[in-house]
């Protein structure tokens, strides 16, 4: 079932590519503007994010089956958690930072699941 975490990745890398093209999502889950009009600390944080998660994601597509794939799928995890654990104690209302870590933990449980798939 490599391609379990194969999709991990494509998806990973879809929506680093969403986040550089378009702050709004992120304006709107973590409540940091207004998502119509996104500013300048907004923007930065969504192709921060975007930029990571395009890396991030075709490393776990591209990553030979095994050790490396499971490293790459590591290194998600930690992203995620390190989303959660921040946007989950930093965004400026309980609502969104419920959200946000909910949406990122889960992504990281998602990531962690498939790491079994990696082709040891």
């Amino acid at each position: 079932m490599i391609w379990f975490p194969r999709l991990v990745g494509v998806l990973t890398l879809l929506y680093g590519i969403s986040a550089l093209v378009t702050p709004r999502p992120i304006a709107r889950h973590v409540e940091l503007d207004d998502p119509a009009s996104p500013g300048p600390a907004t923007r930065l944080l969504s192709g921060t994010v975007g930029v990571r998660d395009i890396v991030s994601g075709i490393a776990i597509v591209l990553a030979p089956a095994g050790a490396a794939l499971a490293a790459a799928l590591g290194a998600r995890v930690a992203f995620d958690a390190g989303d959660a654990l921040l946007f989950g104690r930093l965004s400026p209302t309980s609502r969104a930072r419920r959200k946000v870590a909910a949406i990122a933990a889960g992504w990281g449980l998602v990531a962690a699941s498939s790491i079994g798939f990696a082709g040891w």
